[in-house]
């Protein structure tokens, strides 16, 4: 029937509409209700590399080699940051930065996000440098244990700098699970 108009063979007026949209009124109580809740728990952390004397360490190493940072500790397993000072090959001309999975929990993978950041001796990004953010689903042994930036930042602005930091701000994601919440 269009709005407005009544079907002549129902009873018109304030029961009929009652009982034909409110349904708890036919049953005499409000529907059962239940809720649940899904959580993503994570594990945050974050580690400083400081690398002294630049300068002596450029072109001392090679193409391909890194030097690595202690290892820290995140979501059950350990991590570490390798600094390649003169690149990697296929980055000609920059410093490279990656995050390593180094071991922990004997689980094969697990999904991290994290930011790497060049810092100078003031505590703010160096020069042009940008943060680089990455999320990756890390394995425990492979390449695809080590992710980050082959072009991290340009060598040249690392030879002024002499002294400064390689911050990685660290969160690992764990699987979620779902709770059941009680309804009083």
């Amino acid at each position: 029937f269009p709005w407005g108009e009544t079907n002549p063979r129902t009873p018109a007026g304030p029961v009929a509409l009652a009982m034909g949209n409110n349904i708890t009124t036919c049953l005499g109580k409000p529907p059962a209700e239940t809720s649940s809740r899904c959580v993503t728990p994570t594990a945050t952390t974050a580690h400083n590399f400081v690398v002294d004397n630049y300068s002596l360490l450029s072109g001392a190493i090679g193409v391909d080699k890194f030097v690595s940072s202690t290892m820290f500790s995140a979501g059950d397993r350990n991590w570490n940051i390798r600094f390649y000072p003169d690149g990697d090959s296929r980055g000609p001309g920059y410093a490279a930065a990656f995050l390593h999975l180094v071991g922990g929990a004997k689980a094969t993978s697990v999904k991290a996000k994290f930011t790497l950041s060049l810092l100078g001796k003031d505590g703010k990004v160096l020069g042009d440098s940008k943060p680089v953010s990455i999320a990756q689903t890390f394995e425990s042994e492979g390449v695809k244990s080590c992710w980050g930036a082959i072009k991290f930042v340009e060598q040249t602005t690392l030879q002024d700098a002499g002294c400064f930091t390689v911050r990685c701000d660290l969160t690992v994601v764990k699987d979620a699970v779902v709770h059941k919440i009680i309804n009083n």
